[in-house]
């Protein structure tokens, strides 16, 4: 296996991430819902926390969005309860495995889900249905004048390119990351920008970057006129959207909301790749509030009264 974290570091942060978070809930009569960094995460979270507290007794509380790595601890450490998340994330930054690891025949997600159980006792519901995968944007005009529709087609060009993107995709750790991604498609860039999440779009529209790493069910690639390149060599894996938490966390709540599974399994096979994103383009473009946005979706699908 292609492990990026070594068992002795595993084992420090799984030791860390409890020390920081136990007891955080004496009663078992709330439940502790991780806000996001972008607005899908936040619109999916209000989501579950409407169906919470309309089928069982449980109070939801929120807390501030950290990083993958951290709000991966603090689930061990049971500072939160749940958040939304990703069967490549998971597999990949929370895991340290490559998306080569997972068997021929095996799905990404089935083996990701499986590890987690293992190596951290954590796990994903069933899909949402829609998947949020990493990809390159490059402006409509500019892809329209060199037929570009692919990486690879954007290969010849890039040396003249500022590439830009957050800081977490220039990190060394990880193999879902720049330089990883550049040895695999054999490119090299005038220049990478690392950014904030919240000014990658504004770079991009005023010519600071030419190109960007965007998540596919993004808003503002809409609202940026981006064109989604395809990944035509693979390089990212699967990133199907779902709940994650703890195995052990229906146990953990089996007195106090026996039927906590079932509220969050109502989330199943309801979000499209294209209802996702006209959501995030609400938040995103036109400034409507996540809570909002949830609720519209829940009463439409009659999952909430």
């Amino acid at each position: 296996m292609k492990k990026k974290i070594t068992a002795v570091a595993a084992a420090m942060i799984l030791t860390l991430g409890v020390l920081a978070g136990c007891g955080q809930k004496e009663d078992g009569k709330s439940i502790t819902i991780l806000r996001g960094q972008f607005a899908e995460i936040d619109i999916i979270a209000e989501m579950a926390g409407m169906l919470i507290e309309e089928n069982t007794d449980l109070e939801v509380k929120f807390h501030d969005s950290m990083n993958t790595v951290a709000a991966g601890n603090a689930m061990v450490g049971k500072e939160v309860d749940l958040y939304v998340s990703y069967d490549g994330t998971l597999l990949t930054t929370l895991l340290g495995y490559d998306p080569s690891d997972v068997p021929e025949g095996e799905d990404l997600y089935d083996f990701a889900i499986a590890k987690g159980v293992e190596d951290r006792g954590l796990t994903l519901t069933s899909k949402f249905g829609f998947e949020n995968t990493y990809a390159l944007g490059v402006k409509e005009e500019f892809a329209m004048e060199n037929g570009i529709e692919s990486i690879s087609d954007l290969k010849p060009f890039t040396e003249d390119l500022v590439f830009g993107a957050e800081h977490e995709f220039f990190d060394e750790e990880g193999t879902m990351r720049f330089n990883p991604f550049n040895e695999h498609y054999g490119i090299s860039w005038e220049d990478g920008v690392s950014l904030d999440i919240g000014l990658k779009y504004a770079a991009i529209d005023n010519e600071n970057i030419d190109v960007t790493m965007v998540y596919s069910t993004d808003g503002l690639n809409q609202k940026s006129n981006l064109r989604i390149l395809t990944d035509d060599l693979k390089f990212f894996p699967q990133y199907y959207a779902a709940f994650f938490h703890r195995e052990s966390l229906f146990e953990e709540y089996e007195e106090a909301a026996p039927n906590l599974k079932e509220v969050l399994l109502m989330l199943e096979g309801q979000i499209s790749n294209e209802e996702m994103i006209a959501m995030n383009f609400q938040v995103d473009a036109e400034g409507a509030e996540p809570k909002d946005v949830a609720k519209t979706f829940l009463v439409e699908k009659g999952l909430l009264k």
